[in-house]
Formats: structure tokens, C-alpha cells, sequence
């Protein structure tokens, strides 16, 4: 994985990302021609390609997803337009075109590989590959879509929505029982309706789930199109029951601000001179020294703070001197802890991002210290 973007702490919005993968898929273009020679391989042909395409997710890591809530519509006239759903910001509008064994969008080409469709999935890019799935219309009527959905907890096979009438949402996963807060609404593409869930406990901004296309919906059963977590499928969800005007939105835990929240891409480095002298500073404030012969090797400790300060998720693991996992003394270990829950992660400045007029940052931190026999010799960020 590249060290740089998995230290960075990404926060972007609307077309930003979609933005960001195709400067992504310049460069493994180039990749692609230098350390390939075959070049067999038939990127898709124009007719494939002409339509509206829905935007699924991008795969960022081996089994992690992120929702992409982009579409693409490739015209017969060449011109395509790259745009959200929910219509949250302005289209770029540009041409496209088939060129022998390659695919042009706007300035960019894309070799062979590089561009797919299988089974009405168009995937582009193979570093950070994009999924789009082929749209096809299916006119609802959003009013009463609206009136049927609000107030009301509609359960699937894995998921159970509940869909707030001041525009909040809990989704609960049926197998973990993990419970989180969002926004919903309900947006007009095309003809068609699309269920979007976005935004965390505290904000409608940004942070999308995946997106449903409303198929069919009757006062007990609704039909939508979507990722399920496992595939592209419609999925049924029934009417589960009426929310009394008591109920409320809660979480079932801690919940970061980021639905695409993974701790090793919102890793928090303390590389910088700055930051690195600071958190010396606070272990030499607060750490008491405890001479315990033996006590030697190495503490991992390792948490994550949201958006919002809350701090959660605190995990250490020992390892001796061989490496290999051991038990340290609960003086040392809790000694740790407290530094950390209390001074390190209490510190809004570890949540600032590197980019300016943004709000903070949900961020994963993990510090590994060298002992010898109870005496702090180091710190391996």
C-alpha cells in the first residue's frame, strides 16, 4: 500500500472523490503500459459503454468498499456528464470515445483492463477500481413514496431501517446488532426514486451509504436496487411497524463521523518534529517510571477518536523481546492507557485536518512503546 495516502486522512466531498480516482487512474495508466506487454486484452465497445451508469463504490483495500454516489451517462453524441445522484452539486460535462483498444474520458485514456462491463457492472480503474452498475428507469411517485417511507421501520434480510419523520435514520445490522445514525432522504434521478443515506449522528453532510433505487413500494413492501454488502441485488424490506413520536435516534455504541471509516486509512502518524516533541513531552510529564526487571519490549496501544472528541475503541497488545505476544505488568499498562484516554486523545489539535476551512476529522491512533525493565526508551509511531 502506498505510505502516503494511507497516512492521509481522507475528507472529501461530492465530486471531489470521483475527481480524485480518475487523477488516480492517470497514473496507473502509466503503470499499466510500463510493466505490461500484453496488450491483448479489448477495453469495452462503444455500444457497451453508451447509457447511465449508477455508481456502487470504489475498493480501496482488499474487502473494503466505499459507496460512490456518482453516476456517469455516456451519450450516443459522445458527450458525458459525471454528477451525484441526489444532485448535491453541479455535473462535469465532457466528451468521451472509443479509440482502438483504448477508452477516452475527457483528457484521460485508459488502456485495456483498465475498463470492464460484465453483467451490467462497468468497473474502471484497477488501483482503486470504481463500480457502476447499468440504470435502467423505473417511474415512482416521490409524494407518496415519501408519505409511505416516513415514520415507519422497514426490516430486509440483514438490515432494519428506521426512517425518522424529522429526516433522521437508524440502520441496524441484523447479524452484529450494530446500530448507527444518519439522515435520509428521498431524490428524483431520471424518473426513478433513490432512498440516500447519508450524513453521521451529527451532520446530513456528506458521508454517503450506499444507494437504493426504490423498484416497486406498496403500504407493507418495498423493492429496492442495491449493494447488500455481498452483491448487487434488489432486496425486499418489509413494513416492521409504526415509530411512536417517543422513539428516537440512537446508536448502539461508538460511532465515527466517517460511514467510510477504516482505522488504518485514518491512520494519525506522529512523524512530524512538532507532534513528535509534544507526545514526548506528555509521556515525560506523565509517566511515573516503574524499575520492574523484565518488564521488557514492546506495548502497542491503539484507539480512535471521532469528528466530535468521543473517544473509543482502546486496545493494547505486549510483545517480549522475541517478539512474540506477552503479559506486562498492569501498572505499566494502565499507566499507558491513561495517558492516552486522557491527555493524547482529549487533544482537539489530533484532529485538525492538513487541509484548511475543514471540520475535524475522525482519527485512528496507534503507538507502539519500547520498555526496559519498566522504563519508557522509546516510541515507534
Amino acid at each position: 500500500m502506498n505510505k502516503g495516502l494511507k497516512n492521509r486522512r481522507f475528507r472529501l466531498t461530492k465530486l471531489e472523490w470521483f475527481i480524485y480516482h480518475f487523477a488516480l487512474s492517470i497514473l496507473n495508466c502509466t503503470l499499466f503500459v510500463f510493466y505490461y506487454s500484453d496488450l491483448h486484452a479489448q477495453s469495452p465497445t462503444r455500444e457497451q459503454m453508451i447509457g447511465t451508469w449508477i455508481g456502487v463504490h470504489s475498493e480501496w483495500d482488499s474487502g473494503f468498499v466505499c459507496p460512490l454516489p456518482t453516476y456517469i451517462q455516456l451519450d450516443a453524441d459522445s458527450t458525458y456528464r459525471l454528477g451525484m445522484v441526489d444532485g448535491s452539486a453541479s455535473p462535469l460535462i465532457s466528451t468521451w470515445s472509443v479509440q482502438e483498444d483504448s477508452l477516452r474520458l475527457d483528457t484521460i485514456h485508459y488502456t485495456p483492463r483498465m475498463v470492464s462491463v460484465q453483467n451490467n457492472l462497468l468497473h474502471i480503474g484497477t488501483l482503486y477500481p470504481m463500480v457502476f452498475r447499468r440504470f435502467n428507469s423505473t417511474p415512482i411517485d416521490s409524494a407518496s413514496a415519501y408519505q409511505q417511507l416516513k415514520g415507519n421501520v422497514w426490516q430486509s434480510d440483514s438490515l432494519i431501517i428506521s426512517l425518522y419523520a424529522d429526516g433522521r435514520a437508524n440502520l441496524e445490522n441484523r447479524t452484529n446488532k450494530q446500530r448507527t445514525a444518519h439522515f435520509w432522504q428521498i431524490v428524483r434521478f431520471n424518473q426513478s426514486l433513490f432512498l440516500v443515506v447519508r450524513g453521521n449522528q451529527y451532520s446530513r453532510n456528506g458521508n454517503y451509504k450506499p444507494l437504493w433505487q426504490i423498484s416497486s413500494l406498496s403500504p407493507k413492501q418495498m423493492k429496492a436496487i442495491g449493494w447488500n454488502g455481498c452483491d448487487i441485488a434488489t432486496e425486499t424490506f418489509r413494513f416492521i411497524k409504526n415509530l411512536a413520536p417517543g422513539d428516537s435516534c440512537k446508536l448502539s455504541g461508538f460511532q465515527p463521523c466517517d460511514n467510510c471509516f477504516r482505522a488504518m486509512w485514518y491512520e494519525k502518524s506522529f512523524t512530524n518534529a512538532q507532534e513528535r516533541y509534544n507526545l514526548e513531552q506528555l509521556l515525560n510529564k506523565y509517566y511515573q517510571p516503574i524499575y520492574l526487571p523484565g518488564e521488557s519490549g514492546l506495548i502497542r496501544v491503539q484507539f480512535v477518536v471521532n469528528c466530535e472528541g468521543e473517544r473509543a475503541l482502546f486496545r493494547t497488545a505486549g510483545f517480549g523481546l522475541d517478539y512474540c505476544p506477552r503479559n506486562f505488568n498492569e501498572r505499566i499498562i494502565n499507566q499507558l492507557l491513561a495517558i492516552c484516554r486522557d491527555h493524547l486523545a482529549a487533544d482537539p489539535a489530533l484532529r485538525q485536518s492538513n487541509r484548511s476551512n475543514t471540520s475535524p476529522l475522525d482519527v485512528a491512533v496507534s503507538l507502539t512503546f519500547r520498555l526496559k525493565d519498566g522504563q519508557l526508551t522509546d516510541i515507534l509511531p
